[in-house]
């Protein structure tokens, strides 16, 4: 890998989604202030940060229920911090992967005069298939597994849910997009480690790529974006279908997946979905494709394309599986048993700030704090319905 001794550096990381993108992003924030001590920084503010960002190379902000006055000029700002600062920056979100090749370039002006790299992690497919389903369905789908892939896997792509798993999961596309700006020796492609390799091996080829000790990390416990069993998947499919069916505020969205999905959900133990065998031949057929242009364009590969391969499954439940209502129905008693705690939990903390509010105002009545507080009862009292 080339590099300009004393010319500051930019990691692009730009996907592929469910390629161990969590993980590597959980562990370098977990790690950022050394990272720093080291010449490395790695944005880890909410506001106005990578993933605001990446809402706005998108567009895509309305979806997430981002105003457009949170996002504008937040990835020209990212880039004028990493060169205020120097050294190395590297900017991870998997939402990149679906910014438009006419706006790649717009974005990568706002790096001139820096040493910009692209990363790009990348598993194969027949993990790909069902976490990209699974993710889906986190994010409001209803669909089943059996469905998904005959959308997905339509040669003609058709169909709109195919269109979006090609546009991020499509390796040689991505690489054409965000690589076409970019010598290829800047090109990294780092392939997930195979079923059953320990997870510090993809840490350490990313780290082999923007120059940092993979040594003294401190790894996240527990990923917030792990698999759900097909019990707990099965009841998240009918919730989506019955919120679809009323008025649902924007917050939604984020409220599903960080809470229903993330702490009601995710203790079911039930087997996960698999791609079927009969799959892999196909699969096998694109992948070739994809490793023929990878290698033809001469970008560097850390792990080994062989990575890729689509391997049959190792157990797992059939892509027409069906749930049973008891089992669907012990795993909805123990979400609900979890929300109402969390329920509990929330009217505590407000009526805690409405009392410590009503103190601070005393007679001369209710300051701003205490008019959001009486907003917020309001909103646990009616969920669904908007602000005026």
């Amino acid at each position: 890998m080339s590099s300009e001794p004393g010319r500051a550096r930019v990691f692009l990381h730009v996907g592929v989604p469910k390629s161990g993108t969590s993980f590597l992003q959980a562990t370098l924030r977990a790690n950022a202030d050394r990272l720093l001590a080291d010449g490395v920084w790695y944005p880890t503010q909410q506001h106005r940060g990578l993933f605001h960002a990446a809402l706005e190379l998108t567009g895509n902000h309305p979806g997430w229920g981002v105003p457009q006055r949170r996002v504008d000029g937040t990835w020209a700002g990212l880039c004028a911090e990493a060169r205020r600062r120097g050294g190395t920056s590297v900017f991870s979100n998997e939402l990149f992967s679906n910014v438009e090749a006419g706006d790649v370039a717009a974005a990568l002006a706002h790096l001139d005069g820096l040493e910009v790299h692209l990363v790009v992690t990348a598993r194969d497919l027949a993990r790909q298939l069902p976490a990209e389903w699974q993710e889906g369905v986190k994010h409001g789908r209803g669909l089943r597994f059996d469905r998904f892939l005959a959308r997905v896997l339509d040669p003609a792509r058709s169909h709109s849910h195919a269109r979006k798993f090609w546009r991020h999961q499509d390796l040689a596309d991505l690489l054409d997009r965000w690589g076409h700006h970019l010598s290829p020796d800047r090109v990294h492609v780092v392939t997930c480690p195979p079923p059953g390799a320990p997870r510090e091996l993809l840490w350490q080829r990313f780290c082999s790529v923007i120059g940092v000790d993979p040594a003294a990390a401190t790894f996240p416990e527990v990923g917030a974006n792990t698999s759900l069993g097909v019990n707990a998947v099965d009841v998240l499919r009918r919730v989506n279908r019955r919120i679809r069916e009323g008025d649902a505020p924007p917050q939604l969205r984020r409220t599903v997946k960080q809470v229903l999905v993330n702490e009601a959900l995710r203790a079911d133990d039930s087997d996960r979905v698999s791609t079927p065998e009969e799959l892999l031949p196909r699969l096998t057929e694109i992948t070739d494709g994809w490793r023929s242009r990878i290698t033809e364009a001469g970008y560097d590969v850390v792990g080994d394309l062989d990575d890729l391969t689509p391997l049959p499954p190792r157990g797992g439940v059939a892509a027409d599986h069906r749930v049973t209502p008891r089992a669907s129905r012990d795993v909805a008693v123990d979400a609900v048993a979890v929300l109402t705690k969390e329920v509990a939990a929330l009217r505590a903390e407000l009526r805690d700030l409405q009392a410590a509010e009503a103190a601070e105002a005393g007679p001369s009545g209710p300051s701003r704090a205490r008019v959001l507080a009486r907003r917020g009862a309001r909103r646990l009292r009616h969920p669904w319905k908007r602000p005026a």
